[in-house]
């Protein structure tokens, strides 16, 4: 690489071994979106769960659909087991497909019933909740009909007491309802139940049960960014006592969730934003352990989030742990020690403030990568099972700007860097500055601005750089912007300057009583070419 990494203290200590952590980290699906996890644990000893998928540009909830199966037998690997349904294959829905909505699923005699919301046509109203069936937990699901005669609400949950006997519960804009269904699990017999007693209620209810008691969670209305609320009822119809929140508010508007009991713990699953930066339509599932008091209460459930130290993995996407590392240097033989097979090792998960660089020969030889981010799939770097040998040390470089080099993206959408419209930038491979990645842009127009913003202290002077690039022949400059500060800082770039050559520009500048900054990729608007972006840096001088 060109630009190297500064301001990084080596620091190497002879460390104990770390034992692998004993569960995934969150969120817990890195290579898509996902949402309104329902989880549930089968005969055959696995725990499934079964979201729904957000898909990129986001553009709302209406372009939602592809449901994913995801499972595990140690809460560390998570096997996605494909697509399972698609709107295409719902006869009776909307001909534009998405709206395919939070979905549940139920076991009975040898069969899996998949229920899931969907529209048939345009308006609210006419939600149906649709069934598929399959005699596997994770494929072949075959779509039936919807059930007839309930209310056009969304979140199905399906929930068997301990007599066998199961029962739909829907809702939506405040009005919870429960129904039982008949043996065929698709059919709903007698009087639909509202269920009272959910203060703040929502959406989507998950019910449980534990030591005699039914146990509804639903997400609130919480202004801005719902939080997760529970009730408790001896009842299955209650009425319901809300006992109050156990699950915070998130990085994004909705929440959604379920609850499970795995070789003997309690788990909430959840969604957060945290690969797409907060991007309310791009979640994530995520799982927390829950803990009870003695009188059945919940205590409020702790969200946590990556790892505190650095794993290898075998698999991509941060499956097949091998363990945690702590800073030091690893030959072949050190990480055989700590169960780390050479070259053997597919994703590494980098906490902040960590720097892992890896080599492909032992004793620290031969080509060489560092990482300060994640990596889901070393397979396009070209160190994917060709690890030997890495060194970990702390990166004391204090940058405001998140995801500043482009590093991070999950589905081509790039964290920390939210665009609503239909994203013309791309996320691309180029190691000829800073890190492996950089953003390009190809266009014959002005793009709408790739935005972060960014907190300021007052009357605080900073710092401010960017690399910048455009191939030769393009019209029209590659602009960066960070709107409110001075024109020093309005970085621009045409052809005729320099091309083909990545430019760093600079300035410092006093926020006197700014207190956020927009920093802003965009180009001229007479743009016509290709241009580039990379290793944006704000810091206090």
């Amino acid at each position: 690489m060109k630009i190297k990494i500064l301001f990084t203290l080596l620091v190497f200590i002879t460390i104990p071994e770390f034992d692998a952590q004993n569960r995934r980290s969150n969120p817990i699906v890195s290579h898509m979106f996902t949402a309104d996890p329902s989880a549930h644990v089968w005969d055959d000893g696995r725990l499934y769960v079964y979201p729904s998928a957000d898909h990129t540009p986001p553009q709302g909830y209406k372009n939602m659909d592809g449901y994913h199966v995801f499972s595990t037998d140690d809460m560390i690997t998570w096997k996605d087991h494909g697509e399972i349904l698609h709107s295409r294959q719902v006869e009776w829905g909307r001909k534009e497909g998405g709206f395919m909505w939070a979905p549940d699923c139920a076991y009975k005699n040898g069969t899996y019933y998949y229920y899931f919301p969907h529209r048939s046509g345009a308006g609210r109203d006419t939600w149906k909740i649709g069934v598929a069936t399959s005699k596997s937990p994770a494929s072949n699901f075959k779509v039936h009909d919807y059930i007839k005669g309930i209310k056009s609400l969304i979140d199905p949950c399906v929930f068997t007491d301990d007599d066998g006997q199961s029962y739909l519960f829907i809702g939506g804009e405040g009005d919870p309802t429960g129904y039982k269904l008949k043996d065929n699990m698709m059919e709903v017999e007698g009087e639909p139940h509202p269920i009272k007693g959910l203060d703040g209620f929502r959406e989507g209810l998950w019910m449980f049960k534990r030591q005699g008691k039914y146990y509804i969670i639903y997400p609130d209305d919480f202004p801005k960014r719902n939080k997760m609320r529970y009730a408790v009822s001896d009842h299955i119809y209650g009425p319901f006592e809300c006992k109050g929140v156990f699950v915070g508010s998130t990085d994004v508007i909705t929440m959604h969730g379920s609850v499970v009991e795995y070789k003997g713990q309690w788990y909430v699953f959840y969604h957060n934003g945290n690969l797409s930066g907060g991007i309310a339509t791009n979640r994530s599932v995520c799982f927390d352990p829950i803990y009870f008091n003695e009188d059945g209460t919940i205590q409020m459930v702790k969200q946590t989030l990556g790892v505190a130290l650095p794993t290898f993995h075998q698999d991509k996407n941060f499956n097949e742990m091998f363990g945690s590392l702590g800073l030091g240097e690893y030959s072949t033989a050190d990480l055989k020690k700590h169960k780390i097979m050479d070259n053997a090792i597919s994703s590494i998960q980098v906490p902040s403030g960590y720097t892992v660089e890896v080599f492909e020969k032992d004793h620290f030889k031969g080509k060489s990568w560092k990482f300060e981010e994640d990596r889901i799939h070393l397979e396009a770097l070209g160190c994917n099972d060709a690890i030997s040998s890495l060194k970990i040390y702390k990166n004391t470089e204090e940058n405001l700007v998140k995801n500043g080099s482009f590093e991070l993206a999950t589905q081509g959408e790039l964290k920390f860097w939210p665009t609503r419209a239909n994203n013309p930038y791309a996320w691309f491979q180029d190691n000829s500055a800073k890190g492996y990645y950089a953003l390009k842009y190809t266009g014959s127009k002005q793009p709408k601005a790739l935005v972060q913003k960014v907190d300021l202290k007052p009357n605080t002077t900073y710092l401010l750089s960017v690399l910048l690039k455009i191939e030769k022949g393009s019209v029209g400059h590659v602009v960066f912007n960070p709107n409110g500060a001075t024109d020093s800082c309005n970085f621009k770039l045409d052809a005729n300057s320099k091309h083909d050559k990545w430019q760093r520009f600079e300035c410092e500048f006093n926020s006197e009583g700014l207190k956020s900054l927009e920093l802003r990729c965009l180009t001229s608007s007479d743009f016509n070419g290709t241009c580039y972006w990379d290793d944006v840096v704000l810091k206090e001088k």
